[in-house]
Order: C-alpha cells, then sequence, then structure tokens
C-alpha cells in the first residue's frame, strides 16, 4: 500500500507540472506587425491609411446640429463648431510635426496598394469634410507595402511615394 500512496503522490505532483507544459507550449501566437506613418512635416495633422481611393469620413467621429452629444471620450477626441454643428474628431489620426501615429496593417490584407490621405489640422478644424473634398484640401499618396520600411512610413511634404 505504500507503493501506492508513492506512485500516486508522484502522479499528482507531475499531472499539473506536464498540464502547465503543455499549455504553455500550445499557445499560438498572432504575430502581426503595426505599421505607423511619421508626420516629418512642419504642420500638424490628420493622417489617415485607407483602402479607399477617395477621402472618406474616418477622422470624423460624428456630427451634430446642437452641442447636446457629449464626448465619447474626451481625451481621444476634438471638438470643434463648423457652420454651426458641432465636429467631433478622432484623434486616433493626430499627428503632431515629428511624431506618429499607428495604421491598421490589415489594409495590406486586401489591397496591394492604399493611400495615405493628409489633412492639415487648421484645416480639419475649420471646414467641413465635404468642403475638404470639393476644394481638394488634403493630401493624398499611393503607397504599397514596400513603402513601409521596417514597418514605418515617413510622411514628408512634397514627396510622392513613387507608385503612379
Amino acid at each position: 500500500m505504500t507503493m501506492n500512496k508513492k506512485t500516486i503522490t508522484k502522479v499528482l505532483f507531475l499531472v499539473p507540472i506536464i498540464t502547465i507544459a503543455f499549455t504553455l507550449t500550445s499557445c499560438v501566437i498572432d504575430n502581426i506587425s503595426s505599421y505607423c506613418i511619421s508626420n516629418r512635416t512642419n504642420d500638424t495633422l490628420y493622417i489617415v491609411l485607407s483602402t479607399s481611393d477617395t477621402l472618406d469620413n474616418l477622422i470624423y467621429y460624428c456630427e451634430q446640429s446642437d452641442d447636446t452629444l457629449r464626448p465619447i471620450v474626451p481625451k481621444d477626441t476634438t471638438r470643434v463648431f463648423i457652420n454651426g454643428k458641432k465636429i467631433i474628431l478622432d484623434n486616433l489620426f493626430y499627428a503632431l510635426p515629428d511624431s506618429t501615429v499607428f495604421v491598421s496593417p490589415r489594409s495590406f490584407e486586401i489591397n496591394d496598394t492604399c493611400y495615405i490621405y493628409t489633412i492639415k489640422s487648421q484645416v480639419a478644424t475649420q471646414y467641413t469634410i465635404e468642403e475638404i473634398r470639393a476644394k481638394k484640401m488634403y493630401d493624398r499618396r499611393s503607397v504599397t507595402k514596400k513603402d513601409f520600411r521596417n514597418c514605418l512610413f515617413e510622411y514628408r511634404s512634397g514627396e510622392t511615394s513613387g507608385v503612379p
């Protein structure tokens, strides 16, 4: 009976260790690299990476005609009034000079070519998205995954990416 007790003790000791080792070695880690766009201009910009070849509404979190809307996350948004409407801009796209914004690496899973749209902060806070589109008050660059060196694209004034 003593032998049986020793064997049972060993098994009870080894089972949790084997279970933990198996659990730790069987994990699958999804290794997706973050992509970044660095603002190498002297301007504060809103920067968006998009699969769309036209400027979309991504930076405009919402628009409302009165001031009753409470901010969802006040630190992550900028509130301005344009033509009497409260506009809430998403600060995820906000890039001071020499700063970086993170963009979705999933954009390149769908398309080989994506587009970087930049809008100067003073434009984004004074004009509606419709006016910005109509007057082409933004910059658009075609980019491919290869344009991101070590997952970083350095946005500079007046340059083109080399992609037609």
